[in-house]
């Protein structure tokens, strides 16, 4: 996710930083032993979905399973959560008509044919858990029915509606990750992105009222009725699923066989938009190996932060400047390569694919000089922010330690100034130390190695330190531990 402020802060400082094989065959090996989503869900036309879901889930794990768990992120929208999805700092901006509440509603859990009783917990009354008839041994598969309601806030945020839009991030139950022995439930925390999922195939189908066009995950077919339109789409090998529903108008461009689709409302130069799109699409696809998937979507949305990335399609905020919205769209871009084809612990370990997507934003200028941007003054813009932030701050939050869960920021300035901007600074000094070629082939091998699982810290120092031939272990613990900081 790409932040408005901290761009804002930077500036400021600026005014005062081929996956190897055939697209469809490897998806379509690795999608044979993935859970399968399948959803139908119906908008109303005002506040609120209905929706069924039969989820056949595959235990990818090295041990039984008792019970299931899934995330309820929309619960974080309701009156009352624990945990708000929105801090009291940006609350203002997220509700610019007053704070307004949703949520979700689960009317009915199946297991196989058999309806049965659930247990709604976590921390925030945020999960829900289906015990199983048998433990589910590892390669197995159970079924599952959720039916479900929601109810839309008027927030301009992930979930929510605000006008005519609707914005469908996270909205439908999802299977929470296991790891070390238990289930990772963590909450719909204020800062950063607090996800964390697995590859999944999906089969979704969504009906609107005419008159509204849909934005989605996948590629996607249409049908209109008399008074709705019903839009099926498919996506395999996706660690997310989400839709956009508004008043678009459409265009459309190509990146080596993928369609790149560009949905927007009120953008006075759409073609400019689509074009970074491709641009980016095209450059990562080059560097750092070819995307996957036959589509991809750049939506103009209403959203509080810069943008949002999903597998196969990006909401950019449609409160940015023009130069702010390029960048939103090349920083998400290059999300679909580090979050969503390489996948990590957003919640435990965000700096991961933080710092490689707003990395890459800078790397995209440098690969492509005839956009006008200097990539060294981009970088030396990025420092100067980023020493101005500590000089202000160096007193405040845990220090300048990028090694930290979402949870333990002070707030999302603080986050992404360690995530976004450090981590940034960090591999461009990493990329000055070991050269360009070094660099380069360490994130392709990182990439490929990794392709569609995930990936930890230790993934990526690996194949800087063979790609380089340096140990470089003790470079990523001065920089992430905050021990020192070195600019080379």
């Amino acid at each position: 996710m790409l932040k408005r402020k901290i761009w804002a802060a930077l500036l400021a400082v600026v005014l005062m930083l081929g996956l190897v094989g055939c697209r469809e065959s490897g998806i379509d090996d690795i999608s044979q032993n993935l859970t399968q989503y399948t959803i139908e869900a119906s908008y109303d036309g005002d506040k609120t979905v209905t929706a069924s879901m039969q989820v056949r889930y595959v235990n990818a794990y090295d041990v039984s399973l008792s019970e299931l768990k899934f995330h309820l992120y929309p619960a974080a929208f309701r009156e009352g959560a624990k945990f708000r999805p929105v801090s009291e700092r940006e609350l203002a901006s997220a509700y610019p008509q007053g704070v307004n509440y949703g949520g979700i509603e689960i009317t009915r859990v199946t297991r196989g044919d058999e309806a049965i009783d659930v247990q709604i917990d976590g921390l925030d009354e945020d999960i829900l858990t289906v015990p199983l008839a048998s433990e589910l041994r590892p390669t197995s598969s159970v079924t599952v029915g959720v039916d479900f309601t929601l109810t839309l806030p008027n927030v301009r945020h992930r979930f929510g509606k605000y006008g005519s839009t609707v914005n469908l991030g996270n909205f439908y139950p999802i299977a929470c990750m296991y790891r070390e022995g238990a289930f990772l439930t963590d909450p719909y925390y204020a800062v950063g992105d607090p996800f964390y999922s697995a590859p999944a195939n999906y089969q979704v189908k969504l009906t609107v009222p005419n008159g509204l066009t849909v934005a989605t995950t996948g590629a996607a077919t249409q049908e209109s009725g008399e008074t709705h339109t019903t839009v099926t789409a498919s996506a395999k090998a996706v660690r997310d699923f989400a839709a956009v529903i508004g008043e678009f108008e459409v265009t459309t461009g190509q990146s080596n066989g993928t369609e790149v689709r560009y949905y927007y409302a009120t953008d006075s130069d759409p073609s400019k938009s689509l074009q970074a799109a491709v641009d980016s699409l095209d450059v990562f696809s080059e560097k750092y190996g070819r995307y996957p998937y036959s589509t991809y979507s750049v939506v103009e949305t209403a959203f509080l932060q810069g943008g949002m990335e999903y597998p196969q399609l990006v909401m950019i905020s449609d409160a940015l400047s023009p130069e702010v919205y390029r960048d939103a769209i090349v920083h998400e871009t290059a999300h679909q390569w580090f979050y969503g084809i390489v996948g990590n612990d957003q919640v435990r370990e965000p700096w991961l694919d933080e710092a490689l997507a707003e990395y890459s934003a800078s790397l995209f200028y440098k690969w492509r000089p005839d956009y006008g941007i200097a990539f060294e003054k981009r970088v030396s813009d990025a420092l100067g922010s980023f020493l101005l932030y500590c000089e202000l701050y160096k007193d405040g939050g845990k220090g300048d330690t990028s090694m930290r869960a979402v949870s333990e920021y002070a707030d999302n300035m603080e986050y992404s100034y360690m995530t976004y901007v450090k981590g940034s600074l960090m591999l461009d000094s990493l990329r000055r130390t070991i050269g360009d070629t070094a660099f380069e082939s360490a994130l392709k091998t990182y990439v490929t190695q990794n392709y569609l699982t995930t990936a930890r810290p230790d993934d990526l120092i690996c194949c800087f330190e063979k790609a380089s031939k340096k140990e470089l272990k003790p470079f990523f613990d001065s920089w992430i531990g905050g021990k020192v900081v070195l600019f080379a």
